[in-house]
């Protein structure tokens, strides 16, 4: 599930567009160039504008052990091949799963992360996408709700000015996902049993 999260909040991320319409200031040269799920390299906003830190703030799971999908498959009939019998399939979910990513965006100037004007900011576009995206499935085809937290200035605007020489322009905004661990059974139906009584 982890892996999902970190795909989906790239495809997110590398959608985000600057006030020209076009500029993709997350993308760069490589779709990832700008994206971290780790702390960020050292000295890598000296040389770059733009950066993407996701960090996981939240990862906890707890059992749920339900049984969510009960489907029934007839047996398949093929000439010249054995038939295969019909069987259960069932899925029962084992945990539920919380992960929350914290997501800093760094950015050239407050106008492009907050926005001004006629433009939406970044920060204000991320919390969009996420919300017109909030059901995907992980590898196992189970689903993952994403839902956007509030977005957070790290400080004020006074003291943003103050700062403005010693510290990048930052967005800081919060996105839950929930999903589980879920398994798959398959029991193979008995197509019928004949008893024949033994008289003594």
């Amino acid at each position: 599930m982890m892996l999902a999260c970190q795909k989906y909040l790239r495809d997110r991320l590398t959608g985000l567009l600057l006030a020209d319409g076009y500029t993709n200031p997350y993308r760069g040269d490589d779709p990832d160039r700008n994206i971290f799920f780790e702390d960020l390299p050292r000295d890598f906003l000296k040389d770059n504008d733009y950066a993407v830190c996701c960090l996981p703030l939240i990862d906890r799971s707890r059992k749920f052990g339900k049984l969510i999908s009960s489907v029934r498959a007839a047996a398949v009939e093929a000439e010249g091949e054995p038939t295969v019998p019909a069987k259960y399939t069932r899925i029962r979910r084992r945990f539920n799963r919380e992960i929350t990513f914290r997501c800093l965006l760094y950015g050239l100037s407050g106008d492009e992360l907050w926005g001004s004007g006629e433009s939406i900011g970044l920060a204000e576009q991320f919390q969009q996408a996420v919300s017109d995206h909030k059901l995907f499935a992980d590898a196992d085809n189970s689903a993952i709700l994403a839902e956007p937290q509030e977005i957070a200035r790290p400080w004020d605007s006074d003291v943003e000015m103050e700062r403005k020489l010693s510290r990048p322009i930052l967005a800081i905004i919060r996105v839950e996902f929930k999903g589980g661990i879920q398994k798959t059974d398959t029991t193979p139906i008995i197509p019928g049993v004949t008893i024949t009584p033994t008289v003594l």
